[in-house]
């Protein structure tokens, strides 16, 4: 009866899969585990002994089965690869296809800086003016469209502190004040899903929720 065991035990470890197979992913699995406990703060780093156990496991295991034993991954590995792919995903669908040709360089840090805090002390200027101001002050020939796309960019009036702020008007208003959200989500696998939401502002109570899939 022992031989006979024996025998039995044999074929099992020697045919495709069976138990080798089992044992071979519990050894794979475990060390894994051992892999993820070295290291708690950081990423773990695989050294030669840890490939080349992994490597002879999988040669006992079933294709179908190496894919599942696979878990050296973290959470934050898998949420920054979908970051990746998400931002990926949008730069191919909204970038040119073709490559711009190298144009003329723009205005320099100390010319921008220079415009915008004419215009902040001068408010009341116009794009004209403030380019001719340039040129005579620095003598630098500067159009005044520059002068525009530069402010567009880079100037931000100050606000008026006449009236009641945003959160004093809110506070007026909160019960009888709703407010909307719409906003993008991505799933697992990059699809877009557009969410709106509306919310009274008084009791928190979701009054509608939609969504739509593209």
């Amino acid at each position: 009866m022992l031989f006979v065991h024996l025998i039995v035990t044999v074929v099992r470890l020697a045919r495709p899969g069976g138990l080798r197979s089992v044992v071979a992913e519990s050894v794979l699995v475990k060390h894994q585990l051992r892999i993820l406990n070295r290291g708690r703060k950081r990423a773990p780093n695989l050294r030669a002994a840890d490939r080349i156990l992994a490597g002879l496991c999988t040669l006992f295991m079933r294709p179908a089965r190496i894919l599942r034993s696979a878990i050296v991954l973290k959470p934050s590995t898998l949420l920054h690869l979908h970051n990746v792919l998400m931002k990926r995903k949008y730069r191919m669908l909204f970038s040119p296809p073709r490559r711009r040709r190298p144009g003329p360089k723009g205005p320099n840090k100390e010319l921008i800086d220079a415009v915008v805090e004419m215009k902040r002390r001068n408010p009341n200027w116009g794009c004209p003016r403030i380019a001719q101001q340039i040129t005579l002050a620095f003598g630098v020939e500067i159009d005044k469209d520059v002068v525009r796309r530069n402010l567009s960019l880079y100037y931000r009036p100050e606000s008026d502190s006449e009236g009641p702020s945003w959160l004093t008007f809110l506070g007026h208003m909160k019960d009888s004040l709703w407010s909307c959200d719409l906003f993008r989500c991505e799933s697992a696998t990059l699809r877009t899903h557009w969410v709106l939401v509306v919310m009274d502002q008084f009791t928190r109570r979701v009054i509608g929720f939609a969504q739509r899939h593209r």
